[in-house]
């Protein structure tokens, strides 16, 4: 594929955004990577106004106000920031292919836009999307607090066909959405000591039934049936690819570095296990690999998890 099919939105606050600590300079070195891995791509800056833009290389700016942090304890922080920069990008997105890429983090290739394509078989009941989006594996969570969890995508990359990270992030603020009362409804039966969902799994969620209105509901963190988590598995399976930042391209801002990758995230190894078993794949698959780098840690670990989790918070439900 030509870059120049290829539009890339860089969303969030520039440089080092006051009361948000960010690496000097992450801004800047951001949109050189595109730059440099997606030579002829559209570049567009999406941020909010009032800030300081020296220096910086992009084709197109845009700036919508600061919705500010969310006010209530229900609709987690940052969920209207991370929408609004997003969703204004994209909607002056005029190519095929767009990524979705936050402003503090950067490109280290573009193996992105070859793989997207590696893997065409799909589950029949499961194309919500006219292709695969990419979103990168780390801090795409599948368990917290030692049980399996929906709806925590990664948001710091997505790359896929326009239309369909339109169908992702142009959604309406929270309160207008037709899902928002059904939402809050449940969050306001938490009870005492169990967790509300995280942001990512609130725009997750909101676009899940946005796409398809049977999508199971969920209020709090821990929370999805075995038929919840097979519905789940199925579309992760047939209209995503998850997969290691270093494989596809993206590179991670300081915060996010580990020497070893976290129990609780989704593996490229554990996606390639749910497009053979839902889509019929045939990849060849290292689980002994896979045990030596993760299974083992996870069984040391989630056990510790699961059973706080239990005393604190009850059965999942």
């Amino acid at each position: 594929m030509a870059f120049e099919q290829i539009s890339v939105v860089v969303q969030g606050p520039v440089q080092a955004y006051q009361g948000r600590g960010m690496e000097a300079g992450i801004t800047e070195r951001c949109l050189n990577s595109v730059r440099e891995h997606l030579p002829g791509a559209t570049l567009i800056l999406s941020t909010w106004p009032g800030q300081d833009l020296s220096g910086l290389d992009y084709d197109l700016l845009v700036e919508s106000e600061d919705p500010g942090s969310n006010a209530d304890p229900y609709c987690p922080r940052n969920y209207h920031r991370q929408l609004v920069s997003t969703r204004e990008g994209l909607r002056k997105v005029s190519t095929d292919y767009a990524v979705k890429l936050r402003s503090d983090n950067y490109l280290s290739g573009s193996q992105f836009v070859v793989r997207q394509q590696d893997y065409p078989l799909r589950h029949p009941d499961f194309t919500q999307f006219a292709e695969r989006v990419v979103i990168n594996a780390n801090l795409f969570r599948r368990y917290s607090k030692g049980h399996r969890i929906l709806y925590h995508p990664s948001d710091f990359f997505y790359y896929g066909r326009t239309e369909d990270l339109l169908r992702i992030w142009d959604q309406p603020l929270f309160e207008e959405q037709p899902f928002a009362g059904d939402l809050l409804d449940g969050f306001h039966k938490l009870k005492r000591g169990q967790v509300p969902l995280e942001a990512e799994q609130v725009i997750c969620q909101l676009w899940m039934l946005a796409l398809d209105p049977k999508a199971p509901m969920i209020h709090r963190r821990v929370a999805g049936d075995a038929a919840a988590h097979d519905y789940w598995d199925k579309f992760v399976a047939s209209n995503l690819l998850l997969d290691e930042p270093s494989e596809i391209g993206l590179g991670l801002r300081q915060a996010s570095l580990r020497s070893k990758k976290r129990v609780n995230e989704f593996t490229h190894h554990e996606w390639c296990e749910l497009y053979n078993r839902h889509c019929g794949g045939t990849l060849p698959l290292d689980s002994q690999r896979f045990w030596r780098e993760m299974g083992r840690r996870r069984l040391a670990k989630l056990p510790f998890s699961w059973l706080k989790t239990r005393l604190l918070d009850g059965a999942p439900r």
